[in-house]
């Protein structure tokens, strides 16, 4: 048994250091229980009795005894196709007729017996001599006959069957195993597979066929597919004729051939495409199956293939279809608890009858339901209920409290660290900068179990940790194996079940098949059980596989989580989701950057400086080798809008291993898509002169990531870590003459930067050298100089180009005049014009003198012929000095008493000057202001000229004196002719009356 912890209340304060604590005596046994103090006692928080939840059908007894998926028709092909090369290999004779489908034998009954189900059955058990040298007839009878007796299968059937078997499918076994083993051995698929003297698997569906065709030599695929084209066959391989018969492409496909698939001009790109990555490209690497004519590239497969297999190549949607692939089928309807425990109390009479079994009964009998040998049993599990859907069977902020429950208890229950919907983010879980709401893994999962109902062998997604509480009912038993053990593990897996493992590689993500401790047991790996009391925790750790089933009704709930221990088993758990090509749950790059940005404790540094350094190695390694494979060109990526969370942007995926690309990417112009680093190679068929290296950070700031992570577990200022700068020797590849280093050539690279920057400005060749810098400003800290450059180039260009477009836009003006649409604006050319040249140096660039623009911070380089003197720089320094003085006159006049033509005359001068200056519209405005003015005042004296004019209305003329208007005083002066009122305005910078 896993070993049982009992924490104190103090150390059940703090359950991310409890199980720190606890690691080292539980993780060898891959699971363990934690029975909390007596003081926790968390409420109900979920009304189970009106929970309508989602439930899967589990027939138990085909989590083991079950036949493997496999198309009937694919395999009576292949089958048919060894029994016309067995019988092409024989006398010669004149007449080749074609072979006929064999007819199936029967049983002793008179049934038809299925040859495919018999053949993989007997696989399992290592073939007929291991069917009979570990008495497993009686399983090959369970597995082939759905009416044999689930224990106790008499003497003449497995006689009978076992004589069928040797008489139909012995020398086909044989075959397939030497076919299997020529593979393995790495053979070329054009090599000959022999078997006592026959020749390969060949032939055609054509009576006339080529003696060539009939001793079986090889043709191509590409040829088989063009002489379908010729005589006017239309392709349907995209859109059918997958019906489980076996067609006309079956018959063609027979010819035993290297499966390869090469473009040519006889046949277009889009009748050869993967399934997987939707590409035609990469014929050379392309598999034809040999039913179905589906092409499927070696790399695009789960797992990959290195080789072209021998023999015939049938895909999985061949070898075993979906509708023949064993899963849990979900109930069209919810079901009610009510439901559920009528239907568990009715499979546990039918089991044991009216009195109660021992746990030892029910798990005994579990298993011999599990290995087909007490009979059928079909049970219900409501599994990976979604917490955030149905309750959570914890108390939760914003839920209602029922009105049995204190609210001072639920409040402190929803706050506790023991909480399962809290865990995920308790302070030291690397999982707190997740944002999104994963099920499973940030929002926990509920479990409503009943009688026998199981949870198959799997790991956790990213190997994570898992923790599950059960809140009430039955035990639940837990099986373990150590995390240390899983390859021996999944070693055994494979060698019990290896027709399941062939018709399914990737079966154990799956979580549909069980296998018998004790077997496990007997090949050496060890396995721990637990069972778990409601109220009782169990954890399994990293990478630790687990599997276990239910004692009855009852309910659970789990969720994941992760310490920073957990990482080095997050990066196997990456590479794994990376070989079976699964989209993951979430980037394990991004989450260990954003986690090291943010830090961790103490204690957790060492987990996070080993994964942090393996990153930045395995990241080196992969963009130095584009770098040697000609990939030149580089950009970075888009900024992250949050850098320090994960969830809110998603990052493109690989279309070949379906991971996700977030410190870096291959791109190409010809299409959309992208790939990782590993698979640049099968993103098109472009010269590498052609894609693009992305990146969200350069190897500096990766390698000073890890530094700071060093730095703070040893408490120095580490610059960067020997190993970092030591472990991958510097690439190099040849050039015209001799090979040249990446360092040479950044070093020549930036000889002749120094040089353009002092030659006349000519922007191709800073285009020129910016595009061959794009090589170098990913690197590491060696490329600093480079990054430096690139810099200066790219100002000194913004800059050199914004003085072109000024004087460009100033001769169209002057050309133009009144039809100018648009002017260059003042404040543009004093920025270009005011440089104050310091003198500087800079490491590496021969002691080179530098200017910086005062204002738009641009680093410069003076030379006698730098950028100021090939555009007529003086001529824009002319213009600017020409706008500072008329801005001057301006201002003068706006702050003086003016006459309005004196103001008009200067807005005609600054109206024809070829540069927009802002002073002009305000001059506009003041003289129609003063304009406007001036009519109101010459007309009311026009009106009252021979009268008395109203003190009121020459104060309502006084208010409407806009704000130049100083003062407005009134006098009377007294003629000899007549009495006449004169008004004096001092008006500021426009003029008097």
């Amino acid at each position: 048994e896993a070993p049982v912890f009992r924490p104190t209340e103090e150390e059940f304060a703090d359950p991310l250091a409890y199980v720190a604590r606890i690691r080292p005596a539980a993780e060898p046994y891959g699971v363990c229980r934690i029975v909390p103090p007596l003081s926790w006692s968390p409420p109900r928080a979920l009304d189970a009795s009106a929970l309508n939840f989602p439930a899967k059908r589990q027939p138990i007894h085909r989590l083991l005894a079950r036949p493997a998926p496999a198309d009937r028709d694919t395999f009576l092909l292949d089958y048919t196709l060894f029994l016309r090369a067995r019988a092409d290999a024989g006398p010669p004779r004149r007449g080749r007729k074609r072979t006929a489908p064999p007819r199936p034998p029967a049983l002793s009954d008179g049934r038809p017996l299925d040859l495919c189900r018999l053949f993989h059955a007997v696989k399992r058990f290592g073939g007929y001599d291991g069917a009979c040298e570990g008495r497993r007839w009686d399983d090959v009878v369970r597995l082939v006959d759905d009416k044999a007796p689930p224990r106790h299968v008499p003497e003449c059937a497995k006689h009978v069957l076992a004589q069928l078997y040797y008489e139909h499918l012995y020398d086909y076994e044989k075959f397939t195993k030497d076919r299997s083993a020529s593979s393995q051995g790495g053979k070329q698929a054009d090599a000959k597979v022999e078997l006592d003297n026959q020749p390969s698997v060949s032939g055609s569906r054509d009576e006339e066929m080529d003696e060539e065709e009939a001793s079986g030599v090889s043709s191509s695929s590409g040829r088989k597919r063009r002489n379908q084209k010729a005589a006017g066959v239309a392709s349907n391989e995209r859109h059918g004729n997958n019906n489980g018969t076996p067609g006309k492409n079956a018959g063609s496909a027979g010819a035993r051939k290297p499966k390869k698939r090469k473009l040519d001009a006889e046949v277009s790109q889009d009748d050869q495409v993967c399934e997987r990555c939707d590409s035609g490209l990469h014929g050379d690497a392309m598999l034809l199956c040999d039913r179905c004519d589906k092409g499927w590239h070696m790399y695009c497969l789960s797992p990959p293939l290195e080789s072209v297999p021998p023999g015939n190549w049938y895909c999985s949607d061949c070898k075993n279809p979906d509708s023949d692939c064993f899963g849990f089928v979900e109930r069209r309807n919810t079901c009610q608890l009510d439901a559920f425990k009528r239907f568990d109390d009715k499979v546990r009479r039918k089991w044991f009858g009216p009195r109660p079994p021992s746990r030892v009964q029910v798990e005994k009998l579990f298993w011999e339901i599990v290995e087909g040998k007490a009979g059928e049993l079909e049970v219900m599990y409501g599994s990976d209920i979604d917490t955030s859907d149905y309750g959570s069977g914890f108390p939760r902020l914003g839920d209602p409290v029922p009105a049995s429950v204190d609210p001072e208890a639920w409040q402190k229950y929803c706050s506790s660290p023991w909480n399962l919907n809290n865990f995920p983010n308790l302070p030291g879980s690397v999982l707190r900068t997740v944002k999104d709401k994963i099920p499973g893994v940030m929002v926990p999962w509920l479990y409503m179990g009943m009688l026998f109902s199981s949870f198959c062998w799997h790991v956790e997604d990213h190997c994570f940790y898992s923790i599950n509480y059960l809140h009430w009912g039955e035990p639940k038993c837990w099986y373990g194996v150590p995390g240390a053990e899983a390859n021996a593990f999944e070693r055994v897996m494979r060698k019990a079940l290896p027709d399941l493992f062939d018709a399914q590689p990737d079966l154990l993500f799956h979580l549909v098949t069980m296998l018998n401790p004790s077997v496990l047991q007997a090949n050496g790996v060890p396995v721990y059980s637990v069972m778990q009391e409601p109220g009782n925790f169990v954890i399994t750790f990293p990478r630790s596989y687990h599997g276990g089933f239910n004692l009855g009704l009852n309910c659970a709930e789990a969720v994941n989580f992760a310490p920073a221990d957990w990482l080095p088993h997050g990066g196997i758990g990456a590479e794994l989701y990376r070989m079976y090509r699964k989209a993951p749950v979430l980037s394990h790059e991004e989450l260990l950057y954003v986690v090291a940005k943010n830090g961790v404790d103490n204690k957790s540094l060492s987990y996070l400086k080993e994964e942090v350094e393996r990153v930045f190695v395995k990241e080196k390694k992969c963009r130095e080798e584009l770098w040697i494979n000609g990939i030149i060109k580089s950009s970075p990526m888009q900024p992250r809008s949050n850098p320090n969370f994960i969830g809110n942007e998603e990052d493109k995926k690989c279309i070949i291993c379906q991971q996700y690309l977030y410190l870096s990417a291959v791109s190409c112009s010809c299409r959309t898509s992208h790939v990782c680093l590993e698979h640049w190679k099968h993103l098109c068929e472009c010269s590498p002169e052609k894609r693009r290296l992305l990146y969200r950070h350069t190897l500096a700031e990766l390698g000073d990531l890890a530094s700071e992570v060093k730095a703070s577990l040893s408490g120095e200022n580490v610059k960067q870590s020997p190993l970092l700068l030591n472990d991958i020797p510097t690439p190099s590849k040849k050039g015209k003459d001799q090979h040249m280093s990446y360092a040479q050539l950044a070093k020549d690279w930036l000889s002749k930067s120094d040089h353009i920057l002092h030659m006349p400005f000519l922007d191709t060749a800073y285009s020129t050298a910016l595009e061959a810098a794009e090589q170098f400003l990913w690197g590491d800290h060696d490329m600093d100089s480079v990054r430096n450059m690139a810099l200066k180039l790219t100002e000194a260009k913004r800059w050199g180009l914004s003085v072109r477009n000024c004087l460009s836009k100033i001769d169209e003006c002057l050309l133009r005049k009144d039809k100018c649409s648009e002017k260059v604006k003042y404040v543009d050319i004093e920025e270009l014009v005011a440089v104050r040249c310091e003198a500087s140096s800079e490491p590496g660039l021969a002691q080179l003198q530098v200017c910086k623009i005062r204002y738009c911070s641009i680093v410069l380089i003076t030379s006698p012929y730098d950028l100021l003197s090939c555009y007529n720089f003086p001529l824009l320094q002319d213009y600017a000095e020409r706008g500072k003085m008329l801005i001057s006159e301006i201002n003068i006049a706006l702050s003086s008493c003016s006459t309005v033509d004196h103001l008009e005359a200067l807005y005609s001068r600054a109206s024809e000057f070829p540069v927009e200056l802002t002073e002009t519209s305000m001059l506009s405005c003041e003289i129609s202001s003063a304009k406007s003015w001036l009519k109101k005042a010459r007309d009311l004296l026009e009106v009252n000229k021979l009268g008395v004019i109203d003190i009121d209305c020459l104060n309502t003329l006084k208010l409407e004196v806009c704000p130049n208007f100083l003062a407005v005083s009134f006098s009377f002066k007294v003629n000899s002719d007549s009495c006449a009122v004169h008004m004096f305005v001092h008006y500021s910078g426009s003029s008097g009356i």
